[in-house]
């Protein structure tokens, strides 16, 4: 008997009962049965996702486990979600404020805004207090702010406030225009 470099004495029979067991066709079956079941799982798993997303798009999808929705009711299902978002879309379309026809606001920036502003009669209430909020909502300084009549009540509102940026000057002309 030969020792081994521990010193113990080692015996062939110990060494076959530590030796790995030989590949058998049963072995490689149950590993491919397993690697097969675990593929399934993942395909199963990742379906799920994306038909739990499709479903979160398309809230009129039929959603019943046990029975699998076909092509055509998927895209019957998104053709109707579509026709209502674009039916959505065009009755909030209705509700955008829309410049009224007489406004004319001119602006100038040089150092400071300049505008000055016609609203048509009838002349809305409070027309200098709105036209000096749009500047004040936009975070642009008022210095001076006046109002006059003009011909047929018409209001004339002309303001000077504190520099700004041309896109901020823009979108304050855009909400001066709105005012009705």
């Amino acid at each position: 008997m030969a020792a081994a470099a521990g010193g113990l004495p080692l015996e062939p029979s110990s060494l076959d009962a530590v030796a790995a067991p030989p590949a058998t066709a049963e072995s490689a079956a149950e590993r491919r049965r397993r690697r097969d079941r675990d593929g399934q799982r993942r395909h199963r798993r990742r379906v799920a996702a994306l038909y739990a997303e499709l479903g979160a798009m398309i809230p009129v999808l039929p959603t019943a486990r046990r029975r699998r929705v076909t092509r055509e009711e998927v895209v019957v299902a998104a053709t109707a979600r579509v026709k209502a978002l674009e039916d959505a879309a065009a009755a909030l379309e209705g509700y955008r404020v829309r410049p009224r026809p007489g406004h004319e606001v001119t602006v100038s920036s040089r150092g400071t805004v300049n505008v000055s502003a016609r609203l048509p009669a009838p002349a809305p209430a409070g027309a200098l207090r709105r036209v000096v909020e749009a500047f004040e909502r936009r975070g642009v300084r008022v210095l001076v702010a006046t109002m006059a009549r003009h011909g047929a009540g018409a209001v004339i509102v002309t303001v000077t406030a504190a520099a700004a940026a041309p896109e901020v000057v823009e979108m304050i002309r855009a909400d001066i225009a709105t005012i009705n």
